[in-house]
């Protein structure tokens, strides 16, 4: 994976289409699948692949890596526009989501209170719906913007449905799993976090920078250039938590207590 993140970083600059991406993809390729045979064939495996048998396991791991690899690229951009573009310091970017914070606290909350009554499903589904919808209004962001009515009311909307879809995923992911693989399934899900973060930036970071060097190729200022890559780039975090939402809608309908949680604020305030 490291291979993998490292290749999609630089190929931007490379080519999409030189011999080194090419081999190097191809390279990281092969060693994923070396490692599930080896994992396959081991009588003590790292990962026995025997807990994708779960019911749900794998669509709750699959919805939140794509889900996270859209969330944690649009703090990013979001951040690179209101400082780059809009002139805030560093502490009034920062600032800027603590409205986040504490909507990811009431909407993880009251998700909770949900799953006995509607089930995981629809919590997850919902909140994805929703945050897409506030990542896509964060993608029309303007040149000459303010924070109250161009970032402040989709950043609202992103984070009620994050907290939904954070407390969804972690219970799905643990539903029905046995006792003795509960550590494999909380494990799983925090790789599936961090491969998210990893390879949503990094593909996004190519998005963001082929679309600023063409606006800069036709000779557009540099505030003009950089906001319509970052708007690009959010457009693309916004259909990855849709697809996520999609992939959501297929996974088991787990009605049971949520596990407690405190990563969505703190993925927030570490993400400001």
């Amino acid at each position: 994976m490291l291979l993998l993140v490292y290749t999609l970083i630089n190929a931007p600059d490379v080519g999409w289409g030189t011999t080194r991406t090419i081999v190097l993809l191809a390279t990281a390729v092969a060693l994923l699948a070396a490692f599930a045979v080896n994992e396959l064939r081991s009588r003590n495996p790292l990962m026995p692949l025997s807990i994708f048998r779960v019911k749900g396991l794998a669509a709750a791991d699959a919805t939140w890596l794509i889900g996270i690899a859209g969330f944690f690229a649009m703090f990013f951009f979001l951040t690179l526009y209101m400082q780059e573009v809009l002139g805030f310091s560093p502490i009034q970017a920062g600032a800027a989501y603590l409205p986040v914070t504490f909507c990811l606290a009431i909407a993880s909350g009251v998700s909770s209170q949900l799953f006995a009554r509607i089930g995981t499903r629809p919590v997850i589904v919902g909140g994805a719906l929703l945050s897409a919808a506030g990542i896509y209004f964060l993608s029309r962001i303007p040149v000459d913007g303010s924070y109250v009515p161009d970032v402040l009311p989709g950043l609202v909307m992103m984070a009620v449905g994050f907290g939904a879809v954070f407390v969804g995923v972690t219970t799905a992911a643990n539903a029905g799993v046995p006792a003795d693989k509960a550590g494999l399934a909380a494990g799983l899900l925090s790789t599936s976090q961090q491969l998210g973060m990893a390879l949503g930036l990094a593909i996004l970071s190519a998005v963001a920078t082929a679309r600023t060097q063409n606006v800069l190729a036709a000779h557009s200022a540099r505030p003009e250039a950089l906001t319509a890559g970052y708007q690009r780039a959010l457009l693309v975090c916004s259909l990855f938590v849709l697809v996520a939402a999609l992939i959501a809608s297929r996974t088991p309908n787990a009605r049971t207590a949520a596990a407690p949680v405190v990563a969505p604020a703190q993925a927030a305030t570490e993400s400001a």
